[in-house]
């Protein structure tokens, strides 16, 4: 009689070729891929557009300067079609997990794996709409104000170098690392914050998103307040959130890298103002 060693049985991993596995990849890389060229188009779009009767204004001022519905939607549009194009790409073991595992504990597998993985989608990508509303009230009230006062030109060459400053900082923090712990682990986070049914997909993937702005917001700062939503920019922090998700996986010789990265680029802002034109 021949009998499986303890040693031997290891545990299926979610990356194993098969066509599930394949087909949520490719859908994702997709879907990611159009983000992009979407964002592409939309980007000018969004800077050229300008109704508040205000001051011409350039980059994302321009639409941030009025708070109408058609602006703010405008700007949430191009917002989540951009996180999309920059996280899909790492949201890829997360889904995975829920396709093939979690998937096979709901009374309707086929279902939930139809259905339930775009709403597992849709509620990560509300955590960032809520993000970009936030952002878009906090550029408009920065508008306003310096509109409100005579601000010294010194301020524009501050700001940006504390924001860079502030997300290198911030790479060291205990909530940093809290948050990007439940990013990297599909099976700590499902065991933990598992729900069933449709409801349930979206409150996880909502939860998920939740953490995954606590992990990357300060990134998201620096590609609106400094990058102005550049696609050289978006690119860049995309393949740094890929890189810290799914490939070194929280290694703590590349957080270490990437905070000391953004300090040392926000001192230089500081010392080298014109350094801003190349980003």
């Amino acid at each position: 009689m021949s009998s499986v060693s303890p040693k031997s049985a290891k545990p299926p991993s979610i990356f194993v070729s098969d066509r599930v596995s394949v087909t949520v990849t490719a859908v994702l890389l997709a879907a990611a891929a159009i983000s992009w060229i979407a964002s592409y188009y939309l980007m000018p779009l969004m800077m050229m557009s300008n109704s508040s009767g205000m001051m011409s204004t350039s980059g994302v001022a321009a639409i941030v300067s009025t708070l109408s519905l058609s602006s703010i939607a405008l700007f949430e549009l191009v917002w989540i079609v951009g996180m999309a194009a920059m996280m899909f790409p790492a949201m890829i073991p997360m889904v995975l997990f829920y396709d093939k595992v979690k998937t096979k504990l709901e009374s309707h597998p086929q279902l939930a794996r139809i259905a339930g993985t775009p709403i597992f989608l849709a509620g990560y990508l509300v955590t960032y709409a809520i993000l970009g509303l936030g952002a878009y009230l906090a550029v408009y009230g920065a508008i306003v104000l310096s509109s409100m006062f005579s601000l010294p030109v010194i301020v524009s060459i501050i700001v940006p170098s504390l924001i860079l400053v502030g997300t290198g900082i911030y790479q060291f923090s205990s909530l940093k690392m809290r948050c990007l712990s439940q990013c990297i682990s599909p099976f700590g986070f499902f065991a933990t914050r598992s729900s069933k049914g449709l409801f349930g997909a979206f409150r996880m993937g909502f939860s998920h998103g939740t953490f995954c702005v606590g992990c990357c917001w300060a990134y998201m700062l620096v590609m609106l307040a400094v990058g102005a939503m550049s696609i050289p920019i978006m690119a860049g922090l995309a393949g740094v959130i890929a890189l810290e998700k799914v490939i070194v996986r929280g290694s703590v010789w590349f957080n270490r890298a990437v905070a000391i990265g953004f300090i040392s680029l926000g001192i230089l802002v500081g010392l080298f103002p014109f350094i801003l034109s190349f980003i």
